[in-house]
């Protein structure tokens, strides 16, 4: 690790621990020397990487004899946000964040080229070539929505793992619907996740294969959470939506996005390890969009 990462890890550490601190807080005042104390810097340190989080959209109030406590938080994504909701929720993700990107699953084979260790995750605000099945393109330009991939290395039996994608929409689908109250949620089979009709989230799984083993799988999704549906590119603006359209309030982005990695691992460790007692059909009947409709299937001709 070269001293300019070291720094940057050290850096977020910091942040998050100041984040961490003040959250758990409840709103009281934490006093600028246990902060200075916890992450053993001077108290102007301590100033200097609170003004650091203010650029990233954190208020804060300072109150001479008393210290700081956080007062608003960013309503897009913030790395350390979602490591705190993730850390409350008994999970944990190694989190790799870019503002702006081509693509998180790219992204993800490109680290696990460079030897990167699995699990790891890879959260975007903006994809500039964000893709979904069968090479189509993802509109992913809003900071408001989120893009994420995460990346395990099974090394397990091709079959183990067939309905890994199946059972990712389950839980996620759950996951969503704990912050909706208004509407149920449902999954169209493979890979979308809908609201009355409409298409709010679309999932790409992709593996590498080798020898009849999964060597790697990277599972992306791209969920349209506080975006507003008016502002969609023409061609997807008539059965498109966000979650914030569906429940008539924002939700908490950073929230959304350690939901949905805590659901991603679920389903992954109950694919893989035979603890997961539901059937498959059982669990995939009440979430399915298709259930009940008239459908067509095409096969080569």
């Amino acid at each position: 690790m070269n001293v300019e990462s070291f720094r940057e890890i050290r850096s977020a550490d910091d942040e998050f621990m100041i984040l961490e601190t003040l959250l758990n807080a409840n709103g009281d005042f934490v006093s600028g020397s246990v902060l200075a104390e916890q992450l053993n810097i001077s108290r102007p340190g301590v100033l200097g990487k609170i003004n650091k989080l203010r650029e990233h959209g954190f208020a804060f109030e300072a109150v001479r004899n008393k210290g700081y406590r956080l007062t608003a938080q960013p309503e897009t994504i913030h790395p350390s946000m979602v490591r705190y909701h993730l850390q409350k929720m008994g999970d944990h993700f190694e989190l790799l964040y870019f503002p702006v990107i081509d693509s998180t699953n790219t992204e993800a084979e490109r680290q696990i080229a460079k030897g990167k260790q699995a699990p790891f995750a890879i959260i975007s605000s903006c994809q500039t070539m964000g893709r979904g099945r069968l090479g189509r393109d993802w509109y992913s330009a809003s900071a408001d929505n989120l893009y994420l991939t995460v990346l395990f290395e099974p090394n397990i039996p091709t079959q183990q793992l067939q309905p890994f994608t199946m059972w990712a929409g389950i839980y996620i689908c759950r996951a969503l619907q704990d912050f909706i109250s208004k509407s149920s949620l449902k999954i169209k089979w493979p890979n979308d996740l809908q609201c009355e009709g409409r298409k709010f989230a679309g999932m790409l799984t992709e593996a590498r294969v080798d020898a009849d083993l999964i060597r790697t799988i990277i599972f992306g999704i791209g969920i349209n959470v506080n975006s507003n549906p008016n502002d969609y590119p023409l061609e997807i603006k008539n059965r498109s939506t966000s979650l914030h359209a569906i429940n008539g309030e924002p939700l908490n982005i950073n929230e959304v996005a350690a939901a949905v990695l805590a659901a991603a691992n679920t389903a992954f460790g109950k694919s893989i390890d035979g603890s997961n007692t539901e059937k498959l059909k059982d669990a995939w009947a009440p979430l399915s969009a298709l259930r009940g409709q008239t459908v067509t299937s095409f096969q080569g001709n």
